[in-house]
Parts: C-alpha cells; structure tokens; sequence
C-alpha cells in the first residue's frame, strides 16, 4: 500500500498533532467540574466557567478530528472551511486573544527578558502563551499549506486524463 504524502494529508496530520496538543488542557480545565466556585482570594471566589469550556473545547476538539479524518482528507471545500473556523473561532480567541487582552491590560506581568525559548521552558503565564500561540501558528499554518489543493484543482476526476475534462 503506497502511502500518499501530499499538501493534504501533510496538513491533515499537522491539523491532527495541534488538535490532540490541546486535549491535555481542555482535561484540566474540565477536571474542574467538582468545584462549584474558584478560590481568588481568601475572601473572594469566582464561579467555575473553566469546566463548561473544558467540556466544550474536548467537544469542538473531537469534532474537529472527525472532519479531518473523514472529510478534509477527501478535499471536500466544507471540510476546509469547517476548519477555517476551528482556527480562527475557536482556537485563536480560546487560546490566543486572551493573551492578547493581558498584554493590553497589564503589559508588566509579561517578562520578554527569557525570549521565546527561555518562555517555553521556564513555568508561568510566559510558558502558557508560547505553547498556544506556537500551536495556533502551527494549526494556521496547516491550514494555508493545501489551499491549491481545496481551490485550484481542475474539474477532471481524480485518475483521469489530463484533457478528459469537460
């Protein structure tokens, strides 16, 4: 059985690696589910929204790697735009864009001293923001790499003679 290594099936497994990259934290985050309320402060807890979007990622997760698996491998356009979304809908606000808003809000918490590799290996919110947003640059990434594949592909059929197209 000869095995196809082409710009789908590349990004497909790069679409798979990132997926299956999150379900660790996603677990974490719907592990939550026995506590009612987060502890802040001695004095001041929060209510738990961490378990409904633990719970929600896994479930967009295990989606996602059905239409990979089933359709995107296949070069149906749907499956293509389908993980459009996942990219820029879910995983960009979910793990990149809060970020973002901590940058804005309170740029003195982030310590750029380390650099990118001294982030990725060192604890904190550093370490957090550099796996994400290298997962989010990966999954952006997979996603750009068979778009000839999905668009610019003639109307002939798969197999067919290159002028027995009508």
């Amino acid at each position: 059985m000869k095995m196809r290594t082409d710009s789908v099936f590349i990004s497909s497994v790069l679409l798979t690696v990132s997926l299956a990259a999150l379900v660790p934290e996603n677990l974490h985050c719907a592990g939550t589910w026995r506590q009612l309320f987060l502890q802040e402060t001695s004095r001041f807890s929060v209510r738990n929204y961490l378990m409904p979007i633990g719970f929600a990622s896994l479930a967009v997760d295990l989606v996602s790697l059905i239409v990979i698996w089933e359709a995107y491998i296949r070069r149906q356009r749907w499956a293509w735009f389908a993980m459009f979304i996942v990219v820029w809908v879910y995983a960009f606000p979910v793990y990149v864009l809060w970020f973002l808003e901590v940058l804005i809000r309170s740029p003195d918490r982030i310590d750029w001293s380390a650099g990118f590799w001294g982030a990725v290996k060192g604890p904190g919110l550093e370490r957090y923001f550099a796996e994400d947003l290298a997962n989010f640059l990966l999954m952006a990434f997979a996603l750009l790499v068979p778009v000839r594949s999905f668009f610019l592909r003639s109307s002939a059929p798969r197999g067919a003679p290159a002028g027995a197209e009508r």
